[in-house]
Parts: C-alpha cells; structure tokens; sequence
C-alpha cells in the first residue's frame, strides 16, 4: 500500500512540476536575442534597441542593463553627398 502512495505522490509532483516550471525559469536571459515577451524570463521584455539590429530581452529601461546588448549604439546618419 505504501508503494503505490509513494508512487501517486511523486507522480503529482512531478505534473505539477512541469505544470508549475519547476525547472526554474524558462525564458531567455538579460541580452538574449528574442522575437517576443514571452521568449524572456518574466522580469525582461523583449525590446528595440537603438542602433542594434534584432530585439534582445532586456529590463525596462533598457540602459539600466549592464549587458551590452540591452546598451543603445550611437546611430551615425548617412554621409550627403555633398551637393
């Protein structure tokens, strides 16, 4: 009897696990690139930044990251051509 207890309970546990994300979390990190919110960790949104090409999960804002990615880059404007 005690057998198929154990059982019933590590069973429940481990649906509510993966119910649950006992893993830890599962979205990307700080500075990972990203196509949408739900590809980041829940403190992160995935965001533009200027001057980088792609969206990369960052905090908002964004420039309060210390990861390079989530670092707006000075966006240079064409040259004329000078007539």
């Amino acid at each position: 009897m005690f057998g198929k207890m154990a059982f019933v309970g590590v069973a429940v546990f481990a649906v509510s696990c993966v119910v649950a994300g006992c893993a830890g979390p599962m979205g990307k990190g700080e500075g990972d690139s990203c196509s949408g919110n739900e590809d980041c960790s829940a403190d992160l949104t995935c965001q533009p930044i200027t001057g980088r090409s792609g969206d990369f999960c960052c905090p908002a804002p964004a420039d309060a990251s210390d990861k390079s990615n989530c670092q707006a880059q000075p966006v240079t404007p064409p040259q004329g051509d000078g007539g």
